[in-house]
Formats: structure tokens, sequence, C-alpha cells
């Protein structure tokens, strides 16, 4: 064989070798750039150019490689973007980042990802847990936030109400319906850290029905322990939202209920909710009322304009429905919106 022929055998070899790697591996980069004009009004009236009011902003990889024999390793890779300021902090990868092995048996899950909690909420929340609307405005999800309503314990520490670090999940397949999705969060030796928690529900055709659990270590002796159910159902001509959730610290707990709607008008949805928090033992004296208006028009699959509107009546609280000034307890909060999201 002559040296030419030779190559040309060698080329399409190292041709043949690559092409099934390459059609069994795909990475894809993703974001969202969300931005608006916002006000708030706590104890004084601020104006923002705020992101994040219809969908978190954020920048992410992904990837799936097919292993072959209904087994895939993936990725996912996702941290958050301020694009009012060109996140001048640093960019960090603290949405998600995680591994999967996936198959028939479903998806085991190595990282930082959102508890399954937080996942029940997105789904059982009209404004999907995202901005001035979002029913997590009046539930600790931080240690100040927790501190400051009266529900932590002294020297106590809560960050992992929508995500948790070293986690080791499991999702099942789902079979006619059925779903489920447990996780562990080793603590590391740091409060706040370590956690375990549960989500499990039915999904067939417009209905939801979803529930979940979850703990974590606050003190030496005390576990914040949050539970919550909740269902969707969509008649086409209007979705409709609801669940109720407690959560308990030892001396202090919390219950949250909320009932809300999104009605389709062919490019342009309109949301709304009605949320309240009612305080028991040590904070039996703390309430909060919350209702959100919101309305999107997609200009494409990936574009949409937006305006919200919220406001939350505090009796010896002081949630806000946004960052701005400070708020003093028995204050009230709102704040309007108008806003451009884009998808790439």
């Amino acid at each position: 064989m002559s040296k030419t022929n030779t190559t040309l055998a060698a080329l399409a070899l190292m041709a043949a070798a690559a092409a099934p790697a390459q059609a069994q591996s795909t990475v894809t980069l993703f974001g969202v750039v969300d931005l608006a004009l916002r006000s708030v009004k706590n104890n004084d009236t601020q104006q923002q150019l705020a992101s994040s009011g219809l969908t978190s902003s954020r920048l992410g990889f992904r990837g799936v490689e097919d292993l072959g024999n209904g087994l895939k390793a993936g990725f996912w890779i996702e941290g958050a973007l301020t694009p009012d300021d060109g996140n001048a902090t640093g960019q960090t990868w603290q949405r998600r980042s995680t591994i999967s092995l996936m198959g028939g048996f479903g998806e085991v899950r190595l990282g930082r990802e959102k508890t399954p909690s937080a996942q029940n909420w997105d789904e059982l929340d009209p404004f999907s847990e995202t901005g001035i609307g979002s029913s997590s405005r009046l539930v600790p999800t931080s240690t100040a936030i927790a501190t400051s309503v009266g529900i932590l314990p002294t020297g106590g520490v809560y960050t992992n109400f929508t995500r948790a670090n070293n986690v080791v999940a499991y999702y099942t397949p789902g079979t006619s319906g059925l779903f489920g999705h447990v996780a562990v969060a080793a603590g590391e030796g740091t409060l706040g850290n370590k956690y375990m928690g549960a989500r499990g529900g039915y999904r067939q055709g417009d209905l939801l029905i979803s529930g979940s659990y979850g703990e974590t270590q606050v003190t030496a002796s005390v576990d914040a322990k949050l539970w919550d159910i909740g269902a969707t159902y969509d008649l086409k001509f209007v979705k409709l939202f609801g669940f109720y959730a407690k959560l308990d610290m030892g001396a202090a707990a919390q219950n949250n209920w909320q009932l809300g709607a999104t009605v389709p008008m062919g490019s342009f949805l309109l949301r709304a909710s009605y949320h309240a928090m009612e305080g028991e033992g040590t904070i039996s004296t703390r309430k909060a009322n919350k209702i959100a208006l919101g309305g999107v028009y997609n200009l494409s699959r990936r574009s949409a304009l937006y305006a919200n509107y919220a406001s939350i009546d505090n009796t010896n609280t002081n949630f806000t429905v946004a960052t701005g000034s400070a708020l003093t307890p028995n204050n009230d909060s709102s704040a309007w919106e108008l806003g451009v999201r884009h998808s790439f």
C-alpha cells in the first residue's frame, strides 16, 4: 500500500471512531437575561433597575453522553446573573452544579441543587417562585429573615430553604403519573448545611398533586422541619393553584397557604395569587398577607414583556416584596415593575 493510501486509511478509521462519540454527546449553552424598571416602597420608596422579575437571570452549561444500554451521564452547571450591574461580584455556579447518571432506573444526581421542597413550591406558585409575586416572600429563606421573623433559635443558621450543598439525590423514572424525589445533604461540620428531604406526587394530563417534607439542622439540637402539600389543575381557560405549608423550628412555627390562578389569552397571560402567613408558639402574634397581580405578553417563544404588582400587609412582621429600604415591623411593603425577558 502506498504512503498516500495508508494515510487515507488511517484518517478514515479515525473519523469512523470519532463519529459515534460525537453523535452520542451533547453540550448546550443556555441562559436568561431579565431586567425590569421597579419601584419598591418599604419605609421609603426606592426606584430600581432590577433583575429576575419574570424569570431568574442565569447562565449555564449542560450536557449528556449516551453510554449505551439505556445509560446516560450528564452534567449541569448554572450560575446567577445580575445584568443590571454586570454581576460585578463575579460569577459562581451557585444555582446548580451537578453530575448525574440516568437510565430506566431514574436518575442519581450529585452536587448543589434545589431542595425537594423548593421544587414543589416552584410548581405550586403562579409566579413560579420568582420576582415580587413569589410566594417565598412570606417565608424565611435565609438566616437573616428567619432571625427577623423570630422563628430561628438563638445561634441558629438557616440557609437551604431553596438550595442545598453536598446533595445526593434520586429521582424516580415516573410510572403511570407517579413521581418521587429524595435528597440527603452532608452537613460537613457546618450548621445549616445538613439536610434531608423528599417529594412525591401524581401528574397526569391537566392535574398535579404533590407534597414534600424536609429537615435542616439549624442548631446542634434543633431541626427546621418544612412540609407542604398542594395541587394545580388546568381548565384551559384558567389554571388553578393552591398549597398549604408549615415550617417548624422548635418553639416557633409558621403556617403558609396560597391560592392562585393564571388565565391565558392568546399571547397574553394573566397571573394572580393571595398568600397568608400565621405564626404559632413564640411568634403567635405575627401575621402577614400578600396579594400579587401580573401580566405577561409573549413576543416570541424566547422573549416576553411583563408587568407585576405585589403588596404585603404585616402584623408584627416586616416581610418585604423586594429588597429596598429597611422596613419597620407592622409597616406594609409594596412594589410594581415593568420588564423584559429574553432566554437563549
